[in-house]
């Protein structure tokens, strides 16, 4: 009677970096395979993705199996975690200079808002500071900062400018000749 399991080993934990613009990483490790003290073992991955393929961001656990031929099993295990550490991109437009509407102490102003992008979904765009397109800016220069925030709370942030010029000369009325 064959009473001698098979034996496997797998490699340690691994810890990569996303690959650039991707959102996980292609991996490879050494395949684990079995060994037995008779012939006809078989190994066999239960879990997780093989060596070589593209592992998607957080961790994923791979087992492999030995199976011998008398049926014996040995198993082991072993984690692949993948970091997003790529930045989302942000771009604003260029900064914007315009004269005030008439009769008003300001200027209402568009732009194309700025929508941040990212290697992996979920990337969030808010505006930290100034005001949104379509708004009514005062006279004078202000700011407008937009942030994007991606799924692994990194940021990237784009700024510019609304200038809005008194363009309006003022108006005065005298009396009628005396």
């Amino acid at each position: 009677i064959d009473a001698q399991a098979p034996v496997i080993s797998c490699p340690g934990n691994i810890t990569v970096n996303n690959d650039a613009n991707v959102c996980g990483a292609v991996v490879t490790y050494a395949t684990p395979v079995g060994t037995d003290n008779c012939a006809g073992a078989i190994t066999t991955m239960t879990a997780g993705l093989a060596s070589g393929s593209t592992f998607p961001i957080g961790t994923t656990t791979i087992t492999y199996l030995v199976t011998d031929a008398a049926g014996l099993i040995a198993s082991c295990s072993f984690t692949v975690t993948v970091i997003d550490a790529q930045a989302p991109v942000i771009s604003c437009p260029a900064n914007i200079t315009v004269n005030n509407d008439v009769g008003v102490c300001g200027a209402v102003v568009t732009y194309a808002t700025p929508i941040g992008t990212d290697n992996c979904a979920g990337a969030t765009t808010t505006m930290t500071a100034g005001l949104g397109s379509g708004s009514t800016f005062p006279i004078g220069t202000t700011t407008v900062t937009y942030l994007v925030t991606d799924a692994a709370g990194l940021t990237a942030s784009c700024s510019f400018t609304v200038t809005v010029i008194d363009a309006q000369a003022p108006v005065i009325s005298c009396p009628a000749n005396i």
